[in-house]
């Protein structure tokens, strides 16, 4: 799993213009600064670079919660 949740604070990393050392984890999507339509757009590539079909709820807020989903639907 440790390879998805690199992989998802890359393409969020390169998505908000920022240091992949500054994305951790246990950030909240919020704190981070992405909004709903942020998430969305995200959401979209991950689907295209996991090759999985992602349904967020409202308890997927953290990049360690989105990786456990992608992991889960690649089993």
């Amino acid at each position: 799993m440790k390879d998805i949740t690199a992989t998802i604070i890359h393409i969020i990393a390169e998505y908000l213009d920022k240091d992949e050392a500054e994305l951790s984890a246990s950030d909240k999507f919020t704190d981070i600064g992405l909004d709903s339509l942020d998430i969305m757009e995200l959401v979209m590539q991950m689907q295209e670079e996991f090759d999985c079909k992602i349904e967020l709820t409202q308890e997927i807020t953290t990049i360690e919660k989105l990786a456990e989903l992608i992991a889960n639907t690649q089993q």
